[in-house]
């Protein structure tokens, strides 16, 4: 008699720094991972990427883990991904150029040029989001002056690796609303503005939701995945959100990476609202919960204390941790962190007498828990107290980070996830695949038992 394997999921999440893989069981169980550095290309003005090396740096995450899995069949997988860096295509359906990062300065005076164009206020009503350079259609206007290639057809990060896989091209709602060029009420490309910056009203592709069946995995897939239902998982805090429960009204999600990212689950707002939400510092869009906004505000948390710990010649887990239990009885006394906006360049200030390695530490995690502590305040003013927070992310590993949440927080708790991005993503992928009706019947995961 022949032995029966179970059925398996994979998700894969392609973040700024790593690009994440996990094989996940059918209950929820995250089984093994994969990784790979996501290999930017540094610019003057930050960083870009060949979008194949982008496509490797999943295939590396993604071969990695299934190496690592015991038999069965995948029968599922999900894609999440950063927002607002997209993947250019030619006519041909290749690479037409290397994609932009998304803290990637490039397009600081197109987007003043966008609010000029288009209205600051018709461009939040439309939107959900503030007019910067971080928005993918300042970046297309940045390329359409300076002699990038035509625009034909544009694709975010995780729906392009899912085309890869072998999916039609679709364009999934939660990372179609932070590229500026989505009309959130319709939910429909914007084509006044996507002619603004010289693309056709097709640039992007029909608008999908996350766990929908977009296609079947061939081609250059491992053997084991063909045929596996494929499914967008949207933009990586709100497939975080989703897959680590935090869906609930009050709840909100604090998804610690590179960016921090947090988020809250509304009903759709209207154009009067979405300009309270930007006025706010926050940005509204398609959550990846069917139906529901996503309330999101963030800073660039794990950029900044990188940057630090480079500073202070401090590399590995193990140093790190060192270095949390010297700042636990170190104040940062004079010592700040400033910055001008969440996503500004840190300057170091008052470096008084007395200062130390610890010093600085505890003045980044002061300064990164404040910003957070604003972002808060903000989301309550629009979507009333927060009831209870779920912290995800790699940053929540570092203690010193957590003991601050704690004082931020009535009631805080900690999924026991390795890889919550790939995780939500898998889960998706079950949703194609027939195994859940929604996110709202995703398996939960177990808390964090602390040390």
């Amino acid at each position: 008699m022949s032995r029966m394997f179970p059925d398996l999921l994979v998700g894969i999440d392609v973040g700024t720094t790593m690009t994440k893989a996990a094989v996940v069981g059918t209950d929820g169980r995250e089984i093994c991972w994969g990784n790979a550095p996501t290999p930017w290309q540094p610019a003057p003005t930050g960083a870009e990427i060949d979008p194949e090396d982008l496509f490797d740096a999943a295939m590396r995450a993604m071969n990695a883990a299934l190496d690592a899995a015991p038999e069965g069949r995948v029968v599922g997988v999900g894609v999440t991904s950063m927002a607002e860096t997209v993947v250019l295509l030619g006519p041909d359906g290749s690479p037409a150029t290397s994609s932009i990062a998304w803290h990637d300065t490039r397009g600081a005076d197109e987007a003043e040029e966008l609010a000029d164009e288009l209205g600051r206020d018709a461009f939040t009503e439309h939107t959900g989001l503030a007019v910067s350079s971080m928005c993918t259609l300042s970046k297309l206007a940045w390329l359409h002056r300076h002699g990038g290639p035509p625009l034909s057809r544009a694709l975010n990060v995780a729906d392009w690796v899912l085309h890869r896989f072998g999916a039609e091209q679709v364009a999934e709602a939660s990372l179609a609303s932070r590229t500026g060029a989505l009309s959130l009420a319709e939910r429909s490309w914007w084509v006044e503005a996507l002619q603004l910056v010289g693309a056709p009203k097709a640039l992007f592709p029909a608008v999908v939701g996350a766990g929908q069946l977009v296609g079947r995995a061939e081609g250059v897939v491992p053997q084991r995945l063909r045929g596996a239902a494929l499914a967008p998982a949207g933009h990586d805090h709100l497939c975080v959100a989703a897959g680590s429960g935090a869906i609930r009204h009050g709840q909100l999600l604090d998804s610690c990476g590179t960016a921090e990212g947090m988020v809250r689950a509304v009903e759709p707002l209207g154009g009067a609202a979405l300009r309270s939400v930007v006025e706010a510092g926050l940005n509204a869009g398609w959550h990846t919960l069917p139906g529901k906004y996503a309330l999101l505000g963030g800073q660039t948390l794990g950029l900044v204390l990188d940057r630090v710990l480079a500073l202070l010649g401090v590399e590995g887990r193990e140093s790190l941790a060192a270095l949390d239990r010297q700042a636990r009885s170190v104040p940062s006394g004079s010592l700040r962190l400033v910055q001008e906006h969440p996503y500004a360049d840190p300057s170091i200030v008052g470096i008084g007498s007395g200062v130390s390695p610890a010093a600085l530490w505890s003045a980044a995690l002061d300064a990164t828990a404040e910003g957070a502590r604003r972002i808060v305040e903000s989301m309550e003013s629009i979507a009333g107290p927060t009831e209870e927070v779920v912290l995800t992310g790699g940053w929540v590993r570092c203690e010193g980070l957590r003991r601050r949440r704690r004082r931020m927080f009535r009631q805080m708790k900690w999924p026991a996830l390795a890889e919550a991005g790939a995780r939500g993503a898998a889960l998706f992928g079950g949703i194609a695949a027939g195994l859940f009706d929604g996110p709202e019947n995703f398996p939960q995961p177990e808390e964090q038992q602390e040390d």
